[in-house]
Order: C-alpha cells, then structure tokens, then sequence
C-alpha cells in the first residue's frame, strides 16, 4: 500500500480541507515490531470533526481506513475542525516596511 490509497480513502470519506500523509516507514525497517505494515501519520482538517472529541475523529478514521488496516502496521493521527487549525496556524502578517528619510 501507498500513501496515495491512504489519502484517496480520507479524501472521499472526509473531504479534507487540508490532508497531510506522511510515509515513515523508511524510518522503521528493520524494526522486530514493524511487521509487513506500513508507518503513517496523517494531518487531517476536516468540518467532518467539528463537535468530536479526539478518541471519536480517531476512530472515524480508523473506520474510513478499514479496507487497508491490515497494510497498515501504525498510524499517527491528528485531526482537527476548521477552526481549531485556523487557531493552531493564525496566517503569517508581513512585516511591516519603515522608509527612512535622511537629508
């Protein structure tokens, strides 16, 4: 499994504002404990999560990911509402600019 099956999966059962797939795999092989699954974490902003607690959005996507678990070894979630990201990410104001005028 790939981390474009994962997020095709999230895409359709959520419709993400913003989805972020990381692969970790790499970082565990070798592992005694990694089995044959796949590392994952996943960012995920979705209106899907507005009103649920933590334990209740990882749960909905544990259950939109279902047809892959047993590709999956581990995966990390954080998912937010809309508005808990905006907190969490305020966007970036410009510096503003000083013009000194020497005479």
């Amino acid at each position: 499994m790939n981390k474009e099956i994962l997020g095709n999966l999230l895409r359709d059962a959520l419709n993400p504002e913003f989805l972020e797939i990381d692969d970790r795999t790499e970082a565990h092989s070798g592992h005694a404990s990694s089995g044959d699954g796949g590392h994952y974490e996943v960012r995920i902003v979705s209106s899907r999560f507005a009103g649920l607690a933590p334990l209740a959005r990882h749960r909905l996507v544990n259950t939109v990911t279902d047809p892959v678990r047993q590709e999956i070894h581990a995966l990390s979630i954080k998912a937010y509402s809309p508005e808990e990201f905006a907190a969490q990410n305020p966007p970036k104001t410009p510096r503003p600019t000083i013009a000194l005028n020497v005479l």
